[in-house]
C-alpha cells in the first residue's frame, strides 16, 4: 500500500492540491471511472477499491470504521450491511460518512459519485429516490470490458425509476441469471460481475433453455431513464443555480402557459391528484422524485429544468401529455375497535421475551403494511425496531463467541498434536464451518491464541 497524496502528486492529478490539504488513509488512489456527465457511483468505487487491495469490500469498510474515531460508535454489522449501505450513493449522512472514511475531500469530482449535490432540493428518504436492490445493464458492463475499463456501476443506476438503460434500451437486471438471487450493495467478494450467492457470472447467458422473461418497456420508463441521466449530468448546474423558490416560480409558469394558472387543472390533466403540488408551492415542501417525474413527463420537461432559471425555455409549444398515474395505495382508515385490537396484539408481541420479530413480520400478522403500522402506531413500531436490532446484535455477538471458541479449540488441538497451527492449517479447519481468518476478529483471536500457546512473543 502507498500513501494517497504522493501518488496523486506523481500522476499530476488535477485535484492534487485538494488531496494535499487533507490527511487521507493509506489507500491505493483508485481512478474514478466514467466522466462528469455519467460518473461512477461511490458504492461501485468502494468495491473497486477493495479489489485493488485484494480484500472483501465489507472487510475494507470494517477496517476503515475501526480506524475512525468519529464514526466508530455508529458501527453495527447487521444494521449497516443490511440497511444503511443502500443509501451510500444517495444524499443522506451515510454518503458523507463513506466519503470521510475513504479519505476523499469534497471536490466536485468526488462529490459527484453521490447524490449529495441534490440534498438541498430533494428529501433524503423521499419516495422513488433509491433502488432497493442493485441493478445493472449487461450490455454496459460488456462495453466497459471492451474499452478496457474497470467494471463499474454508474451513479444513475442507483435511482429507483431507472429501470431501462437509456443507452442500450434494455431492461436493467436485478437478479442473477443462474440462481435468481438479488445482490448486496456491498458484496462479500470484490466483484461486480459475479453473483454473491452462487458465484456465476451476472452478464453471461444462463446454461440450458432458461430465459428470464423481460418486462415490457413503456414510453414512461424510457423517458425516466433519459430524464434521470440528464439529472445526474446537470448536478453541477443545480448546485450553482438550482433552488426550491425557482421550482415554485417555474411550476407556476407551467400552469400559466398550459392551464391558465390553474394548478388543479394541470394536475388532473396529467393524471395526478388535484392538490398534488400544493405542498411544494405553499408549504415549502421538497418534491418527491416519483411525483416530480410524473409531473415532468406530463409537461414534456426534464426534472433538472424545474429547478433552474432557464428551465422553461424548452417548454415553449409543448403539448400536454397524460402521464401514467401510478397505483398509489390509500392510507387505511382504522376504526376504534380495530385500533384497540391491533394495540393489544402489539402489546403481546412486545411482551414476548423469546421472540423479537422484525417490523415487516409484525405488520403481516396484524394485517397492515409496514408503512401503515408506522403511521398509526409510531411508538410501538419504534420499540419493535429497537428490540429487533438488539436481538440481532445479541445473536451476532453469540455467534462470534462460538466462532472464537471453535478457533481456540482448533489451535489447542493442533498444539496437542505437536503441529504448528499455521494460517493454512487453521483456515482448512475453519472452512468446515464457513469461516476464514479473513475476518478481522478471527485473525486477532488467532494471533492471541498463538501468543497464549507460546508460538509468538
Amino acid at each position: 500500500m502507498i500513501l494517497w497524496g504522493s501518488v496523486v502528486a506523481k500522476n499530476n492529478n488535477p485535484f492534487a492540491a485538494d488531496y494535499a490539504e487533507h490527511t487521507p488513509p493509506t489507500l491505493y488512489p483508485l481512478e474514478i471511472e466514467g466522466n462528469r456527465e455519467a460518473p461512477e457511483g461511490l458504492l461501485s468505487w468502494v468495491v473497486g477499491l477493495a479489489q485493488a487491495h485484494c480484500v472483501g469490500p465489507r472487510t475494507l469498510v470494517k477496517h476503515l470504521v475501526d480506524q475512525s474515531q468519529t464514526h466508530q460508535h455508529l458501527w453495527s454489522d447487521a444494521a449497516f450491511f443490511e440497511r444503511h449501505c443502500s443509501t451510500v450513493n444517495g444524499l443522506g449522512r451515510y454518503a458523507r460518512i463513506m466519503l470521510e472514511l475513504v479519505g476523499k475531500p469534497y471536490t466536485p469530482a468526488v462529490q459527484g459519485m453521490t447524490l449529495l449535490g441534490l440534498d438541498n432540493l430533494f428529501p433524503a428518504n423521499g419516495e422513488g429516490l433509491l433502488a432497493r436492490n442493485p441493478r445493472w445493464c449487461h450490455a454496459c458492463l460488456c462495453a466497459q470490458a471492451r474499452r478496457g475499463q474497470r467494471p463499474h456501476h454508474p451513479l444513475v443506476w442507483s435511482f429507483e425509476y431507472y429501470r431501462v438503460c437509456h443507452i442500450h434500451r434494455v431492461s436493467m437486471a436485478e437478479h442473477c441469471p443462474a440462481c435468481g438471487a438479488t445482490q448486496g450493495f456491498l458484496p462479500v467478494y470484490p466483484s461486480l460481475l459475479h453473483c454473491g450467492t452462487c458465484g456465476e457470472s451476472l452478464i453471461a447467458r444462463p446454461p440450458g433453455d432458461y430465459c428470464p422473461q423481460e418486462p415490457e418497456i413503456g414510453d414512461f420508463e424510457q423517458w425516466c431513464a433519459h430524464a434521470l441521466a440528464d439529472l445526474v449530468a446537470r448536478i453541477p448546474d443545480l448546485l450553482r443555480a438550482g433552488s426550491l423558490p425557482q421550482m415554485q416560480t417555474n411550476l407556476q409558469g407551467i400552469a400559466n402557459r398550459l392551464t391558465g394558472g390553474n394548478r388543479k387543472e394541470l394536475c388532473e390533466a396529467i393524471g395526478l391528484q388535484p392538490r398534488a403540488i400544493n405542498g411544494w408551492m405553499g408549504k415549502e415542501e421538497r418534491p418527491s422524485l416519483a411525483l416530480l417525474l410524473r409531473l415532468c413527463y406530463g409537461v414534456g420537461l426534464y426534472p433538472a429544468g424545474v429547478f433552474l432559471p432557464d428551465g422553461l425555455d424548452r417548454l415553449a409549444g409543448a403539448k400536454l401529455i397524460k402521464a401514467p398515474s401510478g397505483v398509489r395505495q390509500e392510507r387505511p382508515l382504522l376504526g376504534y375497535r380495530q385500533r384497540e385490537r391491533i394495540e393489544r396484539q402489539l402489546e403481546m408481541v412486545l411482551g414476548q421475551a423469546d421472540r423479537h420479530p422484525c417490523l415487516q413480520e409484525v405488520a403481516q400478522e396484524v394485517g397492515l403494511s409496514r408503512h401503515a403500522l408506522k403511521y398509526w402506531f409510531r411508538w410501538q413500531s419504534e420499540e419493535l425496531v429497537r428490540k429487533n436490532r438488539w436481538s440481532n446484535d445479541r445473536a451476532l455477538a453469540i455467534r462470534y463467541q462460538e466462532d472464537h471458541r471453535f478457533l481456540s479449540s482448533v489451535v489447542h488441538r493442533l498444539q496437542s498434536e505437536n503441529v504448528y497451527p499455521s494460517r493454512r492449517r487453521v483456515n482448512q479447519e475453519l472452512s468446515r464451518r464457513n469461516l476464514s481468518l479473513m475476518r478481522p476478529d478471527l485473525i486477532r483471536a488467532y494471533r492471541l491464541a498463538l501468543v497464549k500457546g507460546g508460538w509468538l512473543e
